[in-house]
């Protein structure tokens, strides 16, 4: 259903998708440092089962920490990633993200694209905006404290 969902998106944005073990992404940014989306749906409380919206995970993964899985597989894993950042800690796209006719609405992926942009494409900014110790830091401490930033408005 994940990745029939992604497809769906991806047909509506324009935006490539990339597979990996355990879920496909939308590509927002390609450029060293994949900047993505990994959309789910869920369930509308108290609406039907078709009544659904679109929830996720903003991911970062620098191209470096991407993996081949065996061919003939086109799919990758991850050891790794900068953070992931679920879109829930931003209620502002709930309104925007709710799937009608197998249809969102456009200024769904423009929120999407707005807070993935605003974050750092390269090592060296990511150390510049949130510190040397970033990356040793628990994943959970690099999420809340993107978190954070994206919320600031960057």
């Amino acid at each position: 259903m994940q990745r029939a969902l992604t497809a769906q998106l991806a047909n509506q944005s324009g935006l490539e998708v990339i597979s990996f073990q355990h879920c496909d992404c939308l590509v927002f940014e390609r450029d060293g440092t994949l900047k993505m989306f990994a959309p789910h749906s869920k369930r509308v409380l108290g609406g039907t089962a078709q009544d659904r919206i679109v929830i996720g995970d903003l991911l970062v993964i620098f191209d470096s920490d991407l993996e081949p899985l065996r061919s003939p597989s086109k799919r990758f894993k991850f050891a790794n990633f900068a953070t992931y950042v679920p879109i829930a800690n931003f209620p502002s796209i709930t309104e925007s993200s709710v799937i009608v006719d197998g249809v969102v609405d456009e200024h769904f992926f423009w929120q999407v694209r707005d807070l993935l942009m605003a974050l750092p494409s390269s090592k060296l900014q990511w150390h510049a905006k949130f510190g040397e110790d970033f990356f040793t830091r628990p994943l959970i401490d690099r999420c809340i404290e993107t978190v954070r930033f994206l919320r600031k408005g960057s």
